[in-house]
């Protein structure tokens, strides 16, 4: 079953552009085998994602901005209840990370080594939209 995590960006979180993003995860899976990492233009999509691939398992990443996220964010503080950052409700940058289907687990460490880059950002905020709750 495909699942999604959101890294929610505060304000000390620092510029973040999908072309930023490709360096940086570029050079944090530098030493994975099979790893590659292309661009690409999803249909009725706005802007580029990035496509992650060891093998032919996909991870998609993308950032974005703006009155959606904003949204997204007051939704998502009230889902979390008093367990929401203080900041939550008005965050409008973010990190949206779809990953494909791993039933045989086989990708279990990739999936905990992006949510390990995603904790690494200051101030980022990382949401199961799934389990509805915030990752600690």
């Amino acid at each position: 079953m495909t699942f999604s995590i959101y890294a929610l960006l505060g304000n000390q979180a620092p510029a973040i552009t999908n072309e930023s993003l490709a360096f940086d995860l570029q050079r944090f899976f530098r030493n994975e085998e099979n790893f590659t990492l292309q661009f690409e233009q999803m249909p009725f999509a706005k802007n580029k994602t990035l496509a992650l691939r060891w093998g032919t398992w996909l991870v998609r990443v993308s950032y974005e901005e703006g009155a959606g996220v904003v949204q997204d964010s007051i939704e998502i503080a009230k889902i979390v209840g008093s367990t929401a950052p203080y900041e939550l409700s008005g965050i409008d940058r973010r990190i949206r990370v779809v990953f494909s289907d791993d039933s045989t687990r086989k990708y279990t460490n990739q999936i905990i080594y992006l949510m390990d880059f995603l904790k690494e950002i200051p101030t980022a905020i990382l949401f199961d939209p799934q389990q509805r709750d915030l990752i600690r």
